[in-house]
């Protein structure tokens, strides 16, 4: 219909809709892109709501090369995206992916994925990149007997190391006389929920031992989450099978070798553990005072058990999520040397300016991007560290959640500093800023809650809500600035707005996500769905194609 309408009309149509939206229109016919990209007044007016345009004159650029200019800053905002974005979806065939079970981690400059099916026993590692998929190995644990083991949960401990969560069921040997004797079949009876072991295996020598170890104390109880920590320790989630109420978060540490099997090669290891977190004897604490109950939050037994954990900052904390939290909702402060006393408990709260009038109470996540610089003050070097982070915040009383980029500085003598970027020391600080708000962001209403990551360069941030991706570009380095070199244009600025207003291409993926991932490219983005890995390619040299691979399990290298 708009080719019915004269040139003059057609610029006033073009000069009026987004940017993404005329990109849209000019490539979908011949006479609508000789107009848009013939017509310098509108390439300027777009070129000017485009950030990253470059401030020198363009005025004695021609229209074609104002038309290119405005492609080349208009991908790197992602405009588009949704559209010519593609995706490749590996599945299982008649195996179903475990999601809760499957992780992913970066190692050594790679995305490694640890995938496992729903009953099975074994670990399949991929390396996944520029949409190919590649087998790196198989985790098999070790075990000298007769039955069925099934994979739980998996974690990478960021040196090198898989530790895989396991469940055995014992099946009778048939050839022993003595499986029909009453107490054999007692102890078998007594097992009924299998015997819980955890294995660690060594990505970088696979030569090393196997280390294993037991949870006879945990027979009755299911794993929520597991993490791994810098050597060796870990935490579990656990959950009794038949009482809901009762679930703790329990740290192993101080490892002893006390048994090596010949037959399969691995290493039996005893462990000493601390509870952590006990969530029956801290609702029986809150309920015996009242003014507890009004005073302190009470979330640990209204939310549940804890459903996520993960080591933080050299994995001196361990931070706890719930479930249908977005961000990590507490933490504590892990020091060895003083257990078995158990440590205080914080809540990820901060207080933080929204606006002139409002403050919030913001959950502040891991900072993803961070500068650093040098420089003489008072006669003295000092180091300056400015971080950059996700924050979510809801209204109390009007129930509404906003989603914020946040930044925090910290300042040291550079005698003192390390000079290394450390993005997980940044959580440390409590003085938050918000530089930009992320809109489109929704507040889950399902149990899985949103998931957040951002890529490994900070450029691009998504948030995955069910079955929905929403997908932000950024530029680091003007946010954490706050924008003193004019990257963003004055329209990113409402006139109702006080901070910088970034809008995201949003990607469907017909399927659940349970897990979300930035490769190690800015455009990539890994989901472990319902319906099986899925892979996004958001580069604007995409066509917009839908792939589906069946995933096969060939002969590669046993790493177990």
């Amino acid at each position: 219909m708009i080719l019915n309408l004269p040139p003059e009309l057609i610029q006033l149509v073009l000069q009026n809709c987004s940017t993404h939206a005329f990109l849209e229109v000019a490539f979908s016919c011949r006479t609508v892109y000789e107009v848009a990209s013939t017509c310098r007044e509108v390439l300027l007016h777009h070129l000017q709501r485009t950030p990253g345009t470059p401030s020198q004159d363009i005025q004695s650029l021609s229209s074609k090369q104002l038309f290119r200019l405005l492609i080349k800053y208009a991908f790197r905002q992602l405009y588009g995206a949704q559209y010519h974005a593609n995706r490749v979806i590996f599945d299982f065939g008649n195996d179903v992916l475990d999601a809760g079970a499957s992780t992913s981690a970066g190692f050594d400059h790679r995305q490694i994925l640890a995938l496992v099916t729903r009953g099975r026993g074994k670990v399949h590692l991929f390396h996944i990149g520029s949409g190919q998929l590649r087998p790196e190995g198989i985790i098999i644990p070790p075990c000298d007997q007769l039955g069925a083991i099934e994979v739980l949960k998996t974690a990478f401990d960021g040196e090198g190391a898989l530790y895989v969560l396991h469940r055995f069921m014992p099946a009778a040997d048939e050839k022993d006389t003595n499986v029909n004797h009453p107490f054999i079949r007692e102890a078998m009876r007594s097992n009924a929920n299998g015997m819980l072991y955890l294995s660690r295996h060594s990505l970088r020598t696979p030569e090393e031992p196997v280390r294993m170890c037991a949870f006879p104390d945990h027979a009755n109880y299911e794993p929520l989450a597991l993490a791994a920590a810098h050597r060796g320790s870990f935490a579990i989630s656990w959950r009794h099978i038949h009482d809901c109420s009762e679930h703790e978060v329990v740290i192993y540490t101080s490892f002893i070798e006390v048994n090596r099997s010949e037959k399969s090669g691995a290493i039996e290891f005893s462990y000493s553990p601390c509870v952590l977190l006990d969530g029956r004897r801290q609702q029986l604490e809150e309920d015996r005072s009242l003014q507890s109950r009004l005073t302190r939050s009470r979330y640990l037994h209204e939310k549940g058990p804890v459903v996520g954990l993960a080591f933080n900052d050299r994995s001196s904390q361990l931070l706890y999520r719930h479930r249908a939290q977005t961000l990590y909702g507490s933490f504590q402060r892990i020091d060895t040397s003083f257990f078995p006393i158990r440590p205080t408990l914080y809540e990820n709260s901060c207080p933080v300016q929204l606006t002139n009038s409002l403050s919030l109470l913001f959950c502040v996540g891991i900072p993803f991007y961070g500068t650093h610089e040098t420089r003489l003050q008072d006669g003295f070097a000092r180091c300056h560290w400015k971080y950059l982070s996700f924050g979510i915040a809801t209204h109390r009383e009007e129930d509404w959640t906003v989603a914020c980029l946040m930044r925090s500085s910290a300042i040291c003598r550079a005698s003192n500093c390390e000079h290394v970027l450390h993005l997980e020391r940044g959580r440390r600080l409590t003085d938050w800023t918000i530089v930009g708000r992320l809109w489109g962001f929704q507040n889950s209403n399902t149990s899985l809650g949103c998931i957040v990551v951002a890529s490994r360069l900070g450029t691009r941030i998504a948030v995955a809500d069910w079955k929905t991706v929403y997908v932000w570009a950024l530029e680091p380095n003007a946010l954490i600035e706050q924008n003193t070199t004019g990257f963003y244009p004055p329209s990113f600025w409402p006139t109702s707005s006080e901070v910088i207003e970034l809008r995201p291409i949003v990607l469907s993926l017909d399927a659940v996500c349970f897990q979300l991932y930035f490769g190690q490219d800015e455009n990539e983005l890994i989901a472990i769905t319902d319906r099986g890995l899925m892979y996004c390619n958001l580069s604007p040299s995409g066509g917009g194609y839908r792939m589906t691979h069946r995933l096969s399990f060939g002969t590669h290298p046993d790493l177990g």
